[in-house]
């Protein structure tokens, strides 16, 4: 293959060795050029001015060649940089080259695998706290962001409510139409909480029929319009074959006090609402506030 001038600007352009061993080699060799040229030109060859010739050419090649290196390695440290920063504070910053050598390769590359990587994994913690079928969050994810609205509710003293709900014979709704049936009952149950509630309120389907809220800035009667509205809205739905009407739920409202309750209580006292509008006939709502906060009205 005949080699030509592209084809070594080309080849040198796109290998860091290449570019490393030529700036080396011509480093190493300006005190030798510098002698010959020093000694051709017809200066004297006295030891003193031959001696600083060789000196000042050796201290120019040392400075070339190591700020020639510093200039084509620097980009790696940019690139070290961005991985540190991801790592401490999971913030992705993109470190682009235009170089064609491997020092080009490796920073393109790894500004790829970090937004790639990113992204996987925003991906799988949001399969990971989501329930797959209603778009709402799972039980897991509950458990994290309640915790925080209730802490932040005890430290800016608002109130806050708990709803818990079951679609009612939700199982004879498998049993006779069908698994298919079940999950768009699901899913519209899902859309149609989305719909109704606040952008501060949170959602979860902590079990297979069973819903929970929790609202945030939400007294005792708030939470309990909001909680006859979505009762009213399923009985209102028509799924597939079932009728209208069949697909309801019961409703256990809790006001807890987040002072000196936790999530686990809250939600507890909200379940035995529940139990009590199933057995009081369901599509039903029930409620309760926390014994404290019933004194303290009572004082007040």
């Amino acid at each position: 293959m005949r080699l030509t001038m592209s084809n070594v600007l080309q080849r040198f352009s796109t290998s860091l060795t290449l570019k490393i061993f030529s700036v080396c080699f011509v480093s190493t060799h300006v005190p030798l050029i510098a002698l010959v040229v020093y000694l051709f030109t017809g200066f004297h060859n006295e030891v003193v001015p031959v001696l600083l010739t060789v000196l000042a050419a050796t201290l120019l090649g040392t400075a070339f060649c190591l700020s020639s290196v510093w200039s084509m390695i620097r980009p790696l440290n940019d690139v070290a940089g961005v991985v540190e920063i991801y790592r401490s504070s999971g913030a992705v910053r993109s470190v682009r080259s235009q170089r064609r050598d491997e020092v080009g390769i490796v920073s393109n590359g790894i500004s790829t695998l970090i937004a790639e990587l990113d992204a996987t994994l925003s991906q799988l913690r949001r399969q990971a706290t989501t329930d797959v079928l209603t778009g709402l969050g799972n039980r897991r994810w509950l458990k994290d962001i309640g915790t925080l609205e209730i802490n932040r509710a005890a430290r800016e003293r608002t109130p806050l409510s708990v709803v818990v709900f079951d679609l009612d014979h939700f199982k004879s709704i498998n049993d006779q139409f069908g698994h298919d049936v079940g999950d768009q009952v699901l899913m519209m149950a899902g859309a149609t909480i989305q719909q109704n509630l606040r952008p501060y309120d949170i959602a979860a389907r902590i079990g297979g029929e069973e819903f929970c809220l929790v609202l945030p800035k939400t007294d005792i009667d708030d939470a309990i319009a909001i909680a006859e509205r979505l009762r009213s809205q399923f009985e209102a739905k028509t799924v597939g074959p079932l009728p209208k009407g069949r697909v309801t739920a019961s409703f256990g409202v809790y006001r807890g006090d987040p002072v000196s309750e936790t999530l686990k209580s809250m939600l507890m006292a909200a379940d035995r609402k529940l139990y009590g509008a199933k057995n009081g006939g369901r599509n039903t709502v029930h409620s309760e506030v926390a014994r404290s906060i019933r004194d303290a009205r009572i004082r007040a």
